[in-house]
Parts: structure tokens; C-alpha cells; sequence
């Protein structure tokens, strides 16, 4: 799911590159710290390895949104359930943002959770505030006890994003956090345009999707 949205948004965005910028502090989503270090086990009351009864009751008990406002698909690459809704203020300021909640493909179990915000999400979402998220972001994530052996920040990829901050906790539970910046084609103009992604996986090195055992 993960891999599969990047690639879109990267086709939609014409990659610019602007520094990020400090800015003032907003309210941030965050896995909970361990007193010996941070700790991440899923998203907010959804936990690594719930059913998906489990998940969405801890969606339902996290948001204020209906049944009806979580919707539900299979990837059909990756052959995962996808649980997803639409939060307005997840970082207020920062526009709509789409939380997925990804269960795995063999035990139908919570592997990872992937939130969205900007253009993809909220053509009405502003760059700056978007950008600045990223950076308070990975502010918050570098003071909340990561591996410091794991913990990558400002690397730009193949593919044209920006990887603000990547680690890990001492089980290995990933954090990434990544930054699309450029314009979209808006009202037959060239909009500024940006898109936030951060996604915590289980487990990155052996995920539970889909895998062809060989070709055809």
C-alpha cells in the first residue's frame, strides 16, 4: 500500500525543491514513549497484531467519525486489507489527512498504519504548513528515543522524495516520514503543490503481503 501510493504521488507532483523551513510547533500524531525509549506499537488504540473487529473498534473509539465514514479495499498487489478514513484535524492547520490501516495478508492482522496529508488529500492544503508539519515532525521524532543507529533524516530518494526521518525502536518497529514537494496542475495553472507521508510498519524487513512464490 505504502509503495503504491508514493509512486502515484509521484507522478502527480513536478518535483521542485525547496528547504524546509523551522517553524512554530504543532500538535503532533505520535506512538506513545517508553520511559527507556519510544515505543511503537501501532496507532493511537490500534495495536500490532489486532483483528480487523479489533481495529475498527479502536478507530471508532479514536475518532469521531461513523461506520459509515471508514471504508474498506484490497490492495490488489499486495493482496492486504485496507482500512481507511479522513481526518480534518489530525495537525491543525495541516488540512485533511487519510489514515490507512494496513492488515497483513496471511494473518488479516494490524502490520502498519499510513497517514496522508496535502495535495493527494486536500488540493485545498497549503505547501508551507504542510512542509512545516514535516519538519516539527521530525523535530518530535528525534527527541522520542529511536535507535540511534537506525535513525536517517533529510536523505533524498531515487524516486524524488524526501525522507525527513526514518527508525526504529529496539523491536525493530519502523517509523519513515517522507516529503513530496512540487507543483500540481490546478485550473489549467501550475500550483505549489506538497505531500506528507508517514507510515509505522511492524515489521519492514519481512512484511506480511502477497509474494509469488515464482513466475508464470
Amino acid at each position: 500500500m505504502m509503495r503504491r501510493f508514493l509512486a502515484a504521488a509521484s507522478l502527480a507532483l513536478t518535483l521542485a525543491g525547496p528547504a524546509m523551513a523551522q517553524t512554530p510547533a504543532v500538535d503532533n500524531p505520535q506512538p506513545e514513549a517508553a520511559p527507556a525509549g519510544v515505543h511503537v506499537d501501532g496507532f493511537r488504540s490500534a495495536k500490532w497484531g489486532m483483528t480487523e473487529a479489533e481495529v475498527k473498534a479502536a478507530i471508532l473509539n479514536d475518532f469521531e467519525i461513523s461506520a459509515d465514514g471508514l471504508t474498506g479495499e484490497v490492495n490488489p498487489t499486495e493482496k492486504t486489507t485496507v482500512l481507511a478514513i479522513v481526518v480534518t484535524d489530525l495537525i491543525p492547520g495541516a488540512g485533511t489527512a487519510r489514515v490507512s490501516y494496513i492488515l497483513g495478508y496471511t494473518t488479516r492482522k494490524l502490520i502498519e498504519v499510513n497517514i496522508v496529508w496535502g495535495s493527494s488529500v486536500d488540493p485545498q492544503a497549503k505547501p508551507d504548513i504542510v512542509t512545516a508539519a514535516a519538519t516539527q515532525l521530525r523535530n518530535l521524532f528525534l527527541t522520542s528515543g529511536y535507535d540511534p543507529g537506525t535513525i536517517a533524516t533529510d536523505t533524498r530518494g531515487g524516486d524524488g522524495w524526501l525522507v525527513i526521518f526514518a527508525g526504529q525502536d529496539a523491536d525493530k518497529h519502523s517509523t519513515v516520514l517522507r516529503l513530496l514537494q512540487g507543483r500540481m496542475a490546478s485550473q489549467n495553472q501550475q500550483q505549489p503543490a506538497a505531500v506528507l507521508f508517514l507510515s509505522y510498519v511492524m515489521d519492514s524487513r519481512n512484511p506480511d503481503v502477497f509474494k509469488p512464490k515464482s513466475g508464470p
